[in-house]
This record gives C-alpha cells, sequence and structure tokens, in this order.
C-alpha cells in the first residue's frame, strides 16, 4: 500500500515549474544518491562547491520539500532527505516546456537551433539518425 500512496503523492507534484538553478543541484544530488541523505552529505556534495553555508542548503531543502519533491525524517539530532520527484518526468516536463516556449513546440526548430552554429558534432548527428530510426 505504501507505494501507492507514494505513486499517488508523486502525481500531483507540478512537475510543469521549473526549479531555480540552486534547487535543481540539490535535486540532482539527492537523485544521484542512494537515499535517504543528509545534510552533511549534500554539504559534501553540491554545498561546498556552490559556497553555501548550512543555512542557505537548509533553506533550499525546505523549499524541494514545500514543493513535494522530496521528504524528510528526523533520525535523531539529523534530518534525512529522500526524492519524492521523478526525475525523468521532471526533465520530460521542463525540456517540453522549453521547446513549446522557445521552439514553438518543434523539435526541428530545437535541432536547427543548435546546429546553425555546428555546434552538433558528426558524431552528434548519426547518434540523432539512429535514435531517429530506433523511434519512428
Amino acid at each position: 500500500m505504501a507505494k501507492t500512496k507514494e505513486a499517488a503523492k508523486a502525481a500531483e507534484i507540478n512537475y510543469t515549474k521549473k526549479l531555480p538553478d540552486a534547487e535543481y543541484d540539490v535535486m540532482a544530488a539527492i537523485w544521484d544518491a542512494e537515499p535517504p541523505v543528509n545534510t552533511a552529505y549534500l554539504m559534501e556534495a553540491v554545498g561546498r562547491e556552490k559556497g553555501w553555508k548550512a543555512p542557505t542548503l537548509i533553506s533550499f531543502l525546505v523549499r524541494l520539500e514545500d514543493r513535494g519533491f522530496i521528504v524528510s525524517e528526523k533520525k535523531g539530532k539529523e534530518r534525512y532527505y529522500s526524492p519524492e520527484a521523478d526525475r525523468s518526468k521532471y526533465m520530460q516536463a521542463v525540456t517540453t516546456e522549453f521547446v513549446d516556449h522557445y521552439h514553438g513546440g518543434s523539435f526541428v526548430h530545437l535541432m536547427d537551433t543548435l546546429f546553425c552554429d555546428k555546434s552538433l558534432s558528426e558524431k552528434d548527428i548519426d547518434e540523432l539518425l539512429a535514435w531517429l530510426k530506433t523511434k519512428y
């Protein structure tokens, strides 16, 4: 029954709203880790590199929990965090919104924008063609 509750809660998360970059960095560190993770782990994984102090990290964690992206549990003096949001659902939602907003929903326009300055290598093009052949 717990899986059903978790699935229902994850379905309620607003995946269409892009996280601010700093919150995304925290969320990515949580997704990349073996949950649950504590604040000390997150300071090592992302906080120190960004030059954050612990209260800054904790603010991001509170916001992520308020949005339903994570849940926390207090064990002794330490708080542990686990992801509630599904990474692939989030990435799909924000990428779709980006393509819709900036490229009129056109995958071709997105590819044209990427290729106009030759930023796609021959290898990229070959991989894209191979991917398209598997999809269509």
